[in-house]
């Protein structure tokens, strides 16, 4: 993955409990990191709609790779 790539979750990040409010929520999230280790992943998440998921949040949720898929179009 590189920086700028739409995201989502994959199934394994829907199966994780500390995930719920994304799952609950939908959209899509954006890459806007790559960690030292490339393990983490920071992704800002969007609504369905295109707006902020977490408008109070102003950092990125981070993410192991697994947790996370390519986006694809329906």
């Amino acid at each position: 993955m590189k920086v700028g790539d739409l995201v989502s979750l994959s199934s394994k990040g829907r199966a994780l409990h500390m995930n719920w409010q994304i799952t609950e929520c939908g959209g899509y999230g954006i890459v806007v990191g790559i960690g030292n280790p490339s393990k983490i992943i920071s992704v800002r998440w969007f609504q369905p709609d295109g707006t902020l998921l977490w408008t109070t949040i102003k950092k990125p949720r981070n993410f192991y790779r697994y947790e996370l898929k390519k986006f694809k179009k329906v």
